[in-house]
């Protein structure tokens, strides 16, 4: 552990109240133990900036960066970071507390990762609406638009039914248990959804994953999300 992240400062002593309000980012052992290599390294105490490029806009896409220890500005907020020294800036907060730093040691493309919080999957309702005139809208919409997306892929979507204008959606073939049916649910069934029918708050994935097999998209297949956009340069 790097001495001077230890060193005090003129604030409000930590109560367990305080510290359990505290955001908080987690690092594997492998981005801790290269972070403190980094940190050591400076001329200076530094610490880190971790921020979203595009808070609020759909899946976060994170930035890293080393800044003196001392520059803090407004909105800036010290989160909890098992000892390391890092800051978040208010827009940002939301999509990184509670985020997880990994580094990859791999040849082809070393670097630090920033995954996204876990966010609960919300429970599936008892009961549905699948026979009144919304639930028909976006039958019609996944038959006709969906669908044909995503079948030549192996896939397919199944509307399980509708609640409070939320959409619950069991995806087969290709997508059942595929590590991108979560970019296949938001970046393009949403979306669809969402641009045929603007009543429609959110789609959840109702599919039970763990009963997939031979996913067309599996990572070890090098695949992609049939909606998936590559990010540009």
């Amino acid at each position: 552990m790097v001495s001077w992240f230890g060193r005090k400062r003129k604030e409000q002593p930590a109560t367990p109240e305080l510290e359990a309000a505290r955001p908080r980012v987690n690092f594997t052992a492998a981005a801790r133990q290269q972070l403190e290599l980094v940190l050591a390294g400076q001329p200076q105490p530094a610490a880190l900036r971790i921020l979203v490029k595009n808070p609020g806009s759909g899946s976060p896409q994170y930035d890293m960066a080393l800044e003196p220890a001392d520059t803090q500005v407004a909105g800036d907020v010290l989160v909890d970071a098992g000892g390391l020294r890092v800051v978040v800036d208010a827009r940002s907060l939301g999509e990184i507390d509670g985020a997880t730093v990994d580094f990859r040691d791999d040849p082809l493309q070393p670097g630090f990762l920033v995954e996204a919080p876990r966010v609960e999957a919300p429970g599936i309702p008892d009961a549905f609406d699948v026979g009144g005139p919304l639930a028909a809208h976006v039958q019609s919409v996944i038959e006709h638009h969906v669908n044909p997306g995503i079948a030549a892929h192996g896939g397919r979507a199944q509307l399980v039914g509708v609640k409070d204008d939320v959409v619950y959606v069991a995806l087969g073939g290709g997508c059942q248990g595929c590590s991108m049916a979560s970019v296949t649910l938001k970046q393009g069934i949403e979306q669809i959804l969402k641009q045929a029918i603007p009543s429609i708050r959110s789609v959840v994935d109702a599919t039970d994953h763990a009963h997939g097999h031979n996913p067309f998209y599996s990572a070890d297949k090098a695949g992609e999300s049939p909606f998936h956009q590559a990010a540009k340069a």
